[in-house]
């Protein structure tokens, strides 16, 4: 545990008591999407309370991560995130519907979208799959 970071049981008591709170449809879409709802989570540029740590993310590029190491960093990036920045996140998931976007455009599950999909659904989140552009 680094200095300043939040103990894991704090964690996991904050994410307890979160569980199901917010009612939220969550969708991806190409980055292109242009709706209020729209959440870029793309490491270059995103949503601070998403965006992947850079160093994680370029060990992940580059190929000294492989994808279960990054998602299993990734997921423990965004409770800490969620702890520490808990007004950005409600105000990010009080409006009933997010659409995540990235700039790699991923049709697959390799796009770090998909654990933040697996986070929201703990929080009350439900996935509803990909948006066409508007």
């Amino acid at each position: 545990m680094g200095a300043g970071a939040i103990p894991l049981k704090v964690q996991k008591d904050f994410l307890e008591k979160a569980r199901g709170r917010y009612k939220l449809n969550v969708y991806t879409a190409d980055f292109a999407y242009s709706g209020d709802d729209r959440f870029d989570v793309s490491a270059n540029g995103g949503h601070f309370i998403f965006v992947p740590p850079k160093q994680l993310f370029f060990d992940y590029r580059l190929g000294k991560k492989n994808e279960r190491e990054f998602n299993t960093g990734y997921a423990a990036f965004l409770r800490e995130s969620y702890c520490i920045n808990q007004h950005a996140w409600d105000s990010a998931l009080s409006g009933g519907r997010m659409v995540l976007v990235c700039s790699c455009n991923a049709e697959d599950k390799s796009c770090h979208r998909y654990t933040i999909i697996d986070f929201l659904k703990k929080l009350g989140g439900v996935y509803k799959g990909k948006l066409k552009n508007r």
